[in-house]
């Protein structure tokens, strides 16, 4: 059974101080509305808000008043000063009529927060910023601005109500951080540290020759290549080397039959070569024959520029043996063969060895020093337990983590962990790239992922994912459900 423990990290769920509306159109969607405060403020509510007046057309003998209103659950209202809009006659008449009157211009004054006369210089942005006296129904109050077209010049008036904000922000009210828990996975110890490292050797032969001249070609660095990784899995103490297989490989002109011979026997070559120059007893070595490489050959096409690329594959892939030489050869009249004859298949001509070996155990304090330079030598559960020495999401923390998917990166647990140690550090690609290849149905995943859609804002599904993880009593998912709840409660104080 693997022990579940759990950490604790800090994770930023924003609420927000302005009205989150992008400029909403109101009066025939000809003036944008942008709420930028809508607020109480000790024993006031305070707007600021602007108005892009740009598109707006009325009629050259018309007015345009714009009130907010809030509006209450039970019909209580409050109206703000309105903004008025006129004309460009509609304006020379109110301002003559100010000239003319002061007591009608003092009402104007009083009544309007602002009037504008709209011209083509004027059609521009408007700042509205008002302050009235705050009620206790407000706190469930919506805002409408109203917009009255006059019935001036003989046209019908024209009145409509639009909702441009769903509440106030009550004073108090602030954005809400919660604490957001991810889950880890301890990885079982393993009880044989069993390893392996494959290598590919390319040896040069003389022509009908299977054994290794070691001068010749390139096989002075491909030998040099071998004995050396030998040498230092041999010399470190850490280490048992506990088998060598040795496969050999053939390019796939010529017989069948003799190239399963020439690929065993150069194979055999291989290891009488290395059992005479090393300290590995020869019963570790094993032999192993791979015939025609067309796996490897078809790696190479794809990976190529060579055309007709499609053709190629095709042959490879639904011809069989003797035919599929023969249409290679015939392909475009022998050329696309005559280059791969030289640019693929002498890659073909190859030995593969396998060392396999085992790695002793490491405390703490050698996985420190071990991860830096062999870190394949650690267990998934000796990075686990070295991580632990960390503080939760420093620099070190994280690194042991991604040093751990790295050499195991198809391994589920070392997936989720590292799904968990990116949500600390807060990068969410990473985050949700490891969790595809997690460690699913566990109360670890589903809290990680939810974690995830938390980050992303997806709370509903951050709910569910939570309460699917608590009903297996994991206990940093009932926390997270009730760090979700206080976010909740506190949202009720902001604007949807």
């Amino acid at each position: 059974m693997r022990r579940m423990i759990t950490k604790i990290m800090i994770g930023l769920l924003s609420g927000i101080w302005m009205i989150p509306l992008a400029a909403q159109r109101i009066f025939e969607e000809q003036i944008p509305v942008k709420i930028q405060q809508l607020k109480q403020v000790d024993d006031s509510v305070q707007l600021v808000m602007e108005l892009d007046l740009s598109m707006l057309t009325i009629g050259t003998e018309r007015s345009l008043s714009l009130t907010p209103v809030l509006a209450g659950p039970k019909g209580e209202e409050m109206k703000m000063p309105p903004l008025l809009i006129n004309g460009r006659q509609r304006q020379k008449i109110f301002l003559r009529n100010g000239e003319l009157n002061k007591k009608q211009a003092r009402w104007a004054k009083d009544k309007y927060c602002q009037v504008i006369g709209l011209n083509h210089n004027n059609r521009k942005v408007y700042r509205y910023n008002q302050t009235v006296g705050f009620e206790k129904w407000m706190r469930e109050a919506h805002m409408n601005i109203v917009a009255n077209l006059c019935g001036c010049a003989g046209f019908e008036p024209q009145i409509t109500s639009e909702k441009v904000a769903d509440r106030i922000i009550m004073d108090g009210a602030h954005p809400y951080r919660a604490l957001s828990g991810v889950a880890y996975l301890r990885p079982e110890a393993e009880a044989v540290k069993a390893r392996s490292e494959a290598n590919n050797v390319f040896l040069d032969f003389e022509v009908a020759q299977v054994e290794i001249n070691p001068f010749f070609g390139n096989n002075p660095r491909e030998l040099a290549k071998i004995e050396s990784i030998l040498k230092e899995l041999r010399s470190d103490a850490n280490l048992r080397v506990t088998g060598i297989t040795i496969t050999g490989f053939a390019s796939p002109e010529g017989n069948v039959h003799q190239n399963n011979q020439l690929s065993r026997s150069r194979a055999e070559a291989l290891r009488n070569y290395l059992s005479m120059r090393s300290s590995i007893p020869p019963y570790l070595y094993r032999v192993g024959n791979g015939g025609e490489d067309w796996e490897e050959l078809v790696r190479m096409v794809q990976n190529s520029y060579i055309e007709p690329k499609g053709a190629i594959l095709s042959i490879i892939r639904t011809s069989f043996g003797e035919a599929r030489k023969e249409r290679l050869k015939a392909l475009a009249g022998g050329a696309v063969y005559q280059r791969m004859l030289h640019e693929f298949y002498p890659r073909l001509r190859r030995v593969v060895s396998r060392i396999e070996y085992t790695v002793r155990g490491f405390n703490v304090e050698e996985a420190k020093q071990i991860i830096k330079l062999h870190p394949q030598q650690l267990s998934l559960n000796e990075m686990f337990l070295l991580a632990s020495t960390y503080p939760e999401g420093s620099k070190e923390f994280i690194s042991v983590f991604e040093t751990a998917v790295r050499i195991f990166p198809n391994d589920p647990v070392a997936n989720l962990n590292a799904a968990a140690s990116a949500l600390l550090a807060k990068d969410l690609a990473k985050a949700e790239r490891y969790l595809q290849k997690a460690k699913k149905n566990t109360p670890a995943y589903y809290n990680n992922l939810g974690v995830l859609c938390m980050m992303q804002k997806n709370y509903a599904r951050a709910e569910n994912l939570f309460r699917r993880a608590a009903e297996d009593q994991l206990e940093v998912a009932r926390k997270n459900l009730s760090e979700l709840k206080k976010k909740e409660e506190a949202d009720k104080l902001l604007v949807n």
